[in-house]
C-alpha cells in the first residue's frame, strides 16, 4: 500500500552522479513509497543495458565536444541528453507499480501545457507521431524502476551527429533518422523550460497518486552511497563500454520487441562462449539468453519449439 510520495529533484548535471542516485532510490525504496525523481545530463549519450556502445554512439564526436558516454541499468535503446532535457526516473516495490499511471503523470503534466501528448508503441511518448519521451524498466529483486526523457529543447543536430542508430531501427519505425522521428516539447509552448516543466510534473505527481508530495534532499539518501555506485559501477569503463572478447561467428535480427545480435564461438558445433547486444526492454529476458547459450548445440538451438511466453529466446535461437 502507498502512503507516501516522494521527489527528488538534483541541480547536478553531471551524468555519473545523476545515474548513480537513481541507482540508489533502487536500495532506499520501500514497500509504501513511490518515489519521482527529476533530472538533467549535460551531452550525454546514456545506452541501454545490453547494448553495444561503439555501434551506438560515436564516441569520438561525443568527447570531442565534452560530452559523456553513460551506460544504464535499464533495457532499451540510445538517448542523447542536454541540459534542455529533463529526465524523470520512478521508483517503486513491484506491489506499487503501475506503469499506466507513471505515464499518467507524464500526461497529465504535457497536457496541462496545452499538448496532446499519447503513450505509443512499446516505450514512447509521442505528440502529433512524433516521439519526445522514450521510456526504459528494470526490476531489482522486489523494487521496479521507469525512467524516460522529456525533450523540451534538445539539440537535435548535436543528437544526431551523436547517435549512430541502425539503418533497420529506423526502417522498423518508418522514419528516416532519429532527428525526424522526434520532437521538442517547446515547439508547441514557446515559454516552456526544464523548470516549468518540472513544476507541472511534481504537480501532476500528487494528483495522480493523491498524496502530497514530499521533496528531499539528496543527501537524505546517503551521499557517501551515491558515491561508491558512482565510481565502483557506472564510471567502471568495463560496465560502460563492455569487454571485447573474439568471437567467430554472428547473428542478427529485429523483432517486435527489439533488435538482437549475438556474437558467438563454437566448437564441435557446441556455443562456447556468447556476447548478446539488445535494445529489449526485456532485460531479463536478456540475461536469461546470455545464460542459455554457452554450452548449447547450435544444431539442437535450430530444432526448440517456439515458447510464446519467451518471444526473445525463440526468436533469437530461431536466427542460428
Amino acid at each position: 500500500m502507498i502512503t507516501s510520495i516522494k521527489a527528488v529533484v538534483t541541480d547536478s548535471t553531471e551524468p555519473f552522479h545523476n545515474i548513480a542516485l537513481e541507482s540508489r532510490l533502487l536500495d532506499v525504496c520501500d514497500g509504501h513509497t513511490v518515489y519521482m525523481y527529476l533530472w538533467r545530463n549535460d551531452k550525454t549519450v546514456v545506452i541501454g543495458k545490453f547494448q553495444n556502445a561503439f555501434q551506438e554512439c560515436d564516441i569520438d564526436r561525443l568527447q570531442s565536444v565534452g560530452g559523456t558516454l553513460v551506460r544504464r541499468l535499464t533495457g532499451g535503446g540510445a538517448v542523447y541528453h542536454d541540459v534542455n532535457n529533463l529526465n524523470f526516473s520512478f521508483v517503486a516495490h513491484k506491489d506499487n507499480y503501475d506503469k499506466a499511471r507513471q505515464q499518467a503523470v507524464i500526461l497529465r503534466a504535457v497536457r496541462r501545457l496545452g499538448i496532446k501528448a499519447e503513450v505509443s508503441g512499446r516505450n514512447d511518448i509521442t505528440v502529433d507521431g512524433k516521439k519526445f519521451s522514450g521510456n526504459s524498466f528494470l526490476t531489482r529483486g522486489d523494487v521496479t524502476l521507469h525512467n524516460g526523457t522529456i525533450m523540451i529543447d534538445t539539440d537535435k543536430d548535436m543528437m544526431s551527429k551523436c547517435l549512430t542508430v541502425s539503418k533497420d531501427k529506423m526502417q522498423s519505425k518508418g522514419v528516416a533518422s532519429v532527428r525526424s522521428r522526434t520532437v521538442n516539447l517547446r515547439q508547441y509552448d514557446k515559454t516552456l523550460t526544464t523548470g516549468k516543466m518540472a513544476l507541472e510534473l511534481l504537480r501532476a505527481f500528487g494528483d495522480v497518486y493523491e498524496l502530497p508530495v514530499q521533496l528531499i534532499k539528496e543527501d537524505e539518501l546517503g551521499s557517501a552511497e551515491i558515491e561508491k555506485i558512482k565510481t565502483d559501477v557506472f564510471m567502471n569503463d568495463a560496465f560502460r563500454f563492455g569487454t571485447n572478447p573474439s568471437f567467430t561467428d554472428t547473428v542478427s535480427g529485429r523483432f517486435a520487441w527489439g533488435g538482437v545480435e549475438v556474437r558467438y564461438s563454437s566448437e564441435g558445433g557446441v556455443i562456447t562462449n556468447a556476447e548478446v547486444f539488445s535494445d529489449a526492454l526485456d532485460t531479463e529476458a536478456i540475461d536469461a539468453l546470455r545464460a542459455y547459450l554457452p554450452g548449447k548445440d547450435i544444431n539442437t538451438l535450430k530444432k526448440i519449439k517456439p515458447d510464446e511466453n519467451n518471444k526473445i529466446l525463440t526468436d533469437t535461437v530461431g536466427l542460428f
